[in-house]
């Protein structure tokens, strides 16, 4: 276990208690499994699962991350007299990060895809955090437009070429 006294990372009472939180869920999960804390930023403090079979916490898609998180953040953020509302981040082994990358690459192709073509195209259900991502991929993009449609857990973004009736062909 990690000796929160003796870390370099200054915790205040919140990050301790997000931390405490998420390692006995952790412990329930995996006996073998750590929390490190890797980074705390204004507002938000980034926690790493180490030791332990990545594909067990972080589930398919990884909702079994996604609800870890969840968790933590809810149980943390209980008590305002701790503070104020913190973003508590859980990563496995980099998994965000790859994630986040490939999120990117699917939603640039599909989109491509969708110019090319012509026609719109529906992309498979993802939850609120995945969608934001492909979103944001997408926001600069001028050939497409993206939205949301669906309900949870079936929600999904829909990838629209962007088709502009204003312009005039030169004659």
């Amino acid at each position: 276990m990690l000796d929160l006294e003796n870390e370099e990372i200054n915790l205040d009472e919140q990050d301790k208690k997000a931390w405490q939180i998420l390692s006995k869920i952790v412990a329930s999960i995996s006996a073998d499994a750590e929390v490190n804390v890797v980074s705390v930023e204004q507002g938000s403090t980034l926690f790493e699962i180490v030791k332990t079979d990545p594909g067990i916490m972080i589930g398919k898609h990884g909702h079994t991350l996604d609800a870890i998180q969840y968790l933590v953040n809810l149980l943390a953020n209980q008590e305002r007299s701790l503070g104020v509302y913190k973003n508590y981040i859980i990563d496995i082994n980099g998994y965000r990060k790859r994630r986040e990358e490939s999120l990117k690459r699917y939603a640039l192709e599909k989109a491509e895809l969708a110019k090319k073509r012509g026609y719109t195209i529906p992309l498979y259900f993802m939850n609120s955090i995945e969608r934001k991502l492909v979103h944001m991929a997408l926001k600069d993009d001028t050939g497409v437009t993206t939205h949301s449609e669906g309900r949870e857990p079936y929600r999904r973004i829909i990838i629209k070429p962007f088709i502009n009736v204003d312009k005039k062909e030169e004659q």
